[in-house]
């Protein structure tokens, strides 16, 4: 996948928010998602839980991420070594985050993460520690969220800085940093998406954004959206349910 959005390549995902049986991985993965967001910033997946989910991984066709809760070293390290092929990063505003997000998650001599040649990763195999570490600064994917203002005025100065691979912009808490709370598609909200667009391009990563309609996925798209994740697990369970109850009340009148 990291090598498909270095291409100038589109990715679609989705997100698992309440859904944490290994049974649901493999389902996204029947349906050829590109990746799958396991979120950890609001809800309740355990260590053992994503544990799980990364070994499955390690057989299926499909990367899987995790959005952590904050930016703090022991979060980021720990869930690359459980397995995650890669962490989606909330609050992003600065470029001294950015620069510590690169220390945690790379290798000497670009980083100074704590060496673990994670046994889920290598599926167990043997590896020598050069080689490993080389190809998890090479491979493992940061995806640095845009959710304020400050994150979006900053925004040439932290995807200038070597290590982040995709911008994956929050317009639900953008839109409420701007005083325009849910309205994602307000001309505001839409001049930061394109600002943001540019921006990524002119340093080669990739701009992305989280919508659950369908249409604006589109309209995105379009404009040079590349790291698209769709909707999350509730959502289309919930929709799919309204769906059905709706039609099968109608056949009674």
């Amino acid at each position: 996948m990291k090598n498909k959005l270095r291409k100038g390549g589109t990715c679609f995902g989705t997100m698992l928010r309440v859904l944490k049986s290994p049974q649901s991985f493999a389902l996204c993965a029947s349906v050829e998602w590109d990746f799958v967001i396991l979120d950890t910033e609001h809800n309740d997946f355990d260590l053992e839980s994503l544990g799980t989910f990364s070994v499955l991984a390690k057989y299926e066709d499909l990367s899987m991420f995790v959005r952590v809760p904050d930016k703090l070293y022991h979060q980021l390290a720990q869930i690359l070594d459980i397995g995650a092929e890669g962490i989606v990063l909330p609050r992003v505003n600065t470029s001294g985050e950015v620069r510590q997000i690169i220390q945690s998650t790379k290798y000497a001599p670009w980083g100074k993460r704590g060496v673990s040649i994670s046994n889920t990763v290598t599926r167990f195999r043997d590896f020598e520690q050069k080689e490993y570490t080389k190809w998890a600064n090479d491979e493992l994917l940061n995806i640095i969220q845009i959710e304020s203002e400050e994150g979006v005025n900053n925004i040439r100065e932290l995807v200038s800085i070597k290590g982040v691979d995709a911008v994956m912009i929050g317009p639900a808490d953008l839109s409420q940093d701007m005083g325009i709370s849910g309205e994602i598609t307000h001309a505001k909200a839409e001049e930061a998406y394109m600002e943001i667009i540019e921006a990524c391009n002119e340093y080669g990563v990739a701009p992305g954004i989280h919508f659950a309609d369908m249409d604006l996925v589109q309209k995105w798209v379009k404009k040079g959206m590349r790291f698209i994740t769709y909707s999350y697990d509730s959502k289309f369970i919930k929709d799919g349910f309204n769906n059905a109850i709706s039609k099968l009340r109608g056949f009674t009148n």
